[in-house]
């Protein structure tokens, strides 16, 4: 029952992940982030994955702050710095073999594109972190949430071709 429930959740929480880069808003993709990270949190419990667990709780956190990073208190670099560096510690913390490393790679890529206002580079951030997230997810056991993440990487492309891509496209070209 409790690998079954731990799919449905990853399942879950992949799939408000990768739809939430299609909203054009910073603010809507980390409160959805924020969702994920909860239903991740049990979802890796249930499969013993630790690494996911602790990486998710990073999350909250991380999000909380990169909510608030327009405040004084939330906008110092040192905040960004904290999280990439346990981000980077924490599969050591929770070793279970190398495949833990892909999660906090994954996850300092996410890190940068969730303090980045630069909506262009967050999109390509959440581009290059699917496939390690990817492979543990695999690995981990949580197969539904490795199967969304192809979907996800698909929708990540699209939003890349949307909003950065496309539109340079469109772009009369002069002619010298």
């Amino acid at each position: 029952m409790s690998f079954w429930l731990a799919q449905v959740l990853g399942l879950v929480g992949s799939l408000i992940s990768f739809t939430s880069v299609q909203t054009g808003s910073r603010r809507k993709i980390l409160l959805l982030q924020l969702l994920c990270c909860v239903l991740w949190i049990v979802q890796y419990s249930l499969l013993g994955a630790w690494t996911g667990v602790l990486i998710n709780l990073l999350g909250l956190a991380r999000g909380t702050v990169c909510a608030c990073n327009d405040r004084p208190w939330a906008s110092g670099r040192r905040w960004l710095a904290l999280f990439l560096v346990c981000y980077g510690v924490s599969p050591l913390l929770t070793w279970d073999g190398p495949y833990c490393m892909l999660l906090g790679l994954a996850m300092m890529l996410t890190t940068v594109a969730l303090w980045s206002r630069n909506m262009r580079l967050t999109r390509l951030l959440f581009l290059l972190n699917s496939p390690p997230v990817f492979l543990y997810n695999l690995i981990a056991g949580s197969y539904t949430s490795a199967a969304i993440e192809v979907a996800a990487f698909c929708s990540f492309v699209l939003a890349v071709w949307r909003f950065d891509i496309r539109p340079g496209l469109a772009r009369p070209r002069r002619e010298s």
